[in-house]
């Protein structure tokens, strides 16, 4: 009897035992392709630089991100992702268009502890979808080595709609020839306050208004300089650039 009391007890215990191991195995069934951005430190902001999509939202794994919309021509600022689940969505947050799916990314290859930005650029075109130049831009933001002692690094990423540009720095040429939604490499400045002017490519004489003013790099930071809405224009479209300090 008391043979048969000890095997009984045995057993239970070996159930136990196997019951947790096995939940973790279990848990995971049936989540092939997504991933939790628990502990992974992955930040993220958007920005909606197209003028006439109207404010969108942010879907990961088909789940809404945001609280407040992202509306043209403001950026998000970083913020910590909750989920890295794809597909990651950009969709209409406007209550006519609501089922609005803009863009659909399933690769996303995030990794830990690094910033990302999607740059949303493009004009819409409701009656003829085969005329949208909607498209997204998506960085990674602080991959670049450090630069040297007294430097900061910079790149410029062209999100002003169907547009080549030139980029000065102080006068002397920094981006050239940077075509509508590219991203170019990062290149080394002394630390100091520049005043940055950008020109269309071919047209070096003609300087693209911009309230960015002056500004400053600083040693050893990473930045993006960008530029939105069209060239030339006065209206709300109009032409202008923004900075975003990386690292």
């Amino acid at each position: 009897m008391i043979g048969s009391k000890n095997n009984t007890l045995n057993g239970i215990l070996l159930l136990i035992i196997a019951a947790v191991f096995l939940t973790p195995y279990l848990s995971s069934c049936g989540k092939s392709g997504n991933a939790s951005s628990v502990g992974l430190n992955v930040q993220f902001e958007v920005l909606n630089l197209s003028p006439n999509i109207q404010p969108v939202d942010l879907y990961l794994g088909f789940i809404k991100q945001n609280t407040n919309s992202y509306s043209y021509p403001f950026s998000s600022g970083y913020f910590y992702l909750n989920s890295i689940d794809t597909p990651l969505q950009i969709r209409s947050s406007a209550t006519t268009l609501a089922s609005s799916n803009f863009f659909t990314i399933n690769h996303l290859g995030f990794q830990a502890n690094h910033k990302y930005s999607l740059f949303i650029t493009g004009l819409n075109n409701i009656s003829d979808t085969s005329q949208s130049t909607l498209t997204t831009i998506l960085t990674t933001d602080d991959t670049a080595s450090i630069p040297p002692v007294g430097f900061g690094k910079i790149r410029f990423v062209n999100a002003a709609i169907q547009s080549t540009l030139d980029v000065t720095a102080n006068g002397t040429l920094a981006f050239s020839a940077v075509k509508f939604a590219a991203v170019s490499p990062y290149v080394i400045l002394p630390a100091g306050n520049y005043i940055f002017q950008v020109t269309q490519t071919g047209i070096p004489g003609t300087v693209l208004s911009t309230g960015l003013g002056s500004t400053t790099i600083q040693d050893g930071h990473l930045y993006t300089l960008y530029s939105y809405g069209i060239p030339l224009r006065t209206d709300s479209s109009a032409f202008n650039t923004g900075f975003i300090t990386n690292r």
